[in-house]
């Protein structure tokens, strides 16, 4: 009866593993390095962008004050990142402007990207005419 106990106990726990990362190698937390756009190329400072199931989170770090931070939704399917529906976090209480979601070098409130390069280490992400590099943090 224990021995039967255990393996259930441990195949379930197997079959629920597999389940967390259910967009590969893009879940995690990312941090921007540079953004290249038509006409020059920028370096942002202490931006993150976190995929996990079909949720993402921008933020912005500063060593003198909590993050700021925003929540969204995500839909990635292998080729195609959509970012949308942003709102405040931890307070949930609102929605983010376009001119708040742009100190994240996210330019609509449904921004869409084609990933062009995606491993372990790094992810290479295209909207538009701005070409982003991301670093596994």
């Amino acid at each position: 009866m224990r021995k039967g106990l255990y393996i259930l106990i441990t195949c379930t726990l197997l079959a629920a593993c597999d389940r967390v990362y259910i967009n590969g190698e893009l879940d995690g937390m990312w941090r921007l390095e540079n953004i290249i756009y038509p006409d020059s190329t920028a370096t942002p400072e202490q931006i993150f962008y976190s995929f996990q199931r079909h949720m993402t989170q921008v933020s912005k770090h500063n060593d003198s004050t909590l993050p700021i931070r925003y929540l969204g939704n995500l839909y990635y399917d292998g080729t195609t990142l959509t970012m949308s529906n942003f709102y405040s976090f931890p307070h949930e209480e609102h929605t983010a402007t376009k001119e708040i979601l742009k100190e994240f070098h996210l330019y609509s409130d449904s921004t869409v990207f084609q990933i062009i390069s995606l491993d372990n280490e790094s992810l290479i992400m295209k909207s538009g005419e701005r070409t982003y590099t991301l670093r596994k943090w």
